[in-house]
């Protein structure tokens, strides 16, 4: 399978635009993946929680306020099936020692988290759920949102590399804040010290380190700052384009 024309190539960072069930493949072998696939709560302008909250609060979003209005590709049900094939796909490309750190949401009332750990458990060797503590307060009326879970698998037939001395990382995160998008961000940022901690856990640098759903570019960003490769697809060239104008700029001291 030939690789396709990259949209954005530059001292070892590099984005694909398209489909990632058609580009994913292509691009050889991987030292770890971390990603923010889509979770199937249909994000879209019509049935998302951001929007049930605004209009709970009398607020509902005008069709030209673009800050509300920001639908996410893939995030209906097809989002189950796009996660299953990619566990699999993650568990031919990583390299002996290599891992798979994925975002997975938290809370119900769909628990997806738990429904992926398991279907990372017949591709990988499941490892670990990390919590994301992000701080007071979520979204939600009841048990409100105030976490996210960060799955962690590895490569079958030895344990991943891991490069933490201290003995002092724990399975909870707490250090890090969530992020509040912009009107022209992603609907879904991540801070790139999310990614960056586990980059630093499981990779050295010159590693390759690979965000098949990259969005707005925060997984690329931390790769960079640490001296590690990258390589990222999305299928919206609207998050690329902002990927790129990040990593342009100066980036975070990491």
């Amino acid at each position: 399978m030939s690789v396709p024309t990259p949209y954005y190539d530059e001292n070892g960072i590099t984005f694909y635009l398209g489909d990632t069930r058609e580009i994913l493949s292509s691009i050889g072998l991987v030292d770890m993946f971390f990603t923010d696939p889509p979770y199937g709560h249909n994000n879209n302008n019509n049935g998302d929680l951001i929007h049930r909250w605004e209009a709970a609060l009398g607020r509902p979003p005008s069709d030209s306020d673009s800050s509300r209005v920001r639908p996410i590709a893939n995030d209906g049900v097809e989002a189950n099936d796009l996660a299953q094939w990619f566990f699999a796909q993650a568990a031919d490309m990583l390299r002996h020692g290599g891992c798979c750190c994925c975002c997975g949401g938290g809370g119900g009332p769909d628990p997806q988290f738990a429904r992926w750990s398991l279907w990372l458990d017949e591709h990988l060797d499941f490892k670990q759920m990390v919590v994301w503590d992000k701080g007071p307060i979520g979204m939600g009326w009841h048990y409100r949102r105030s976490y996210e879970t960060v799955l962690v698998a590895q490569k079958p037939g030895a344990a991943c590399k891991w490069y933490d001395e201290t003995n002092k990382i724990e399975n909870i995160i707490r250090h890090i804040g969530k992020l509040i998008p912009s009107a022209v961000d992603h609907p879904t940022p991540k801070p790139p010290e999310l990614a960056a901690h586990f980059i630093q856990l499981h990779t050295l640098p010159g590693d390759i380190v690979c965000d098949p759903f990259m969005g707005g570019g925060s997984t690329a960003e931390a790769a960079k700052m640490l001296g590690r490769k990258f390589v990222g697809i999305d299928c919206e060239e609207r998050w690329l384009e902002i990927a790129a104008k990040r990593l342009a700029q100066e980036v975070l001291d990491l």
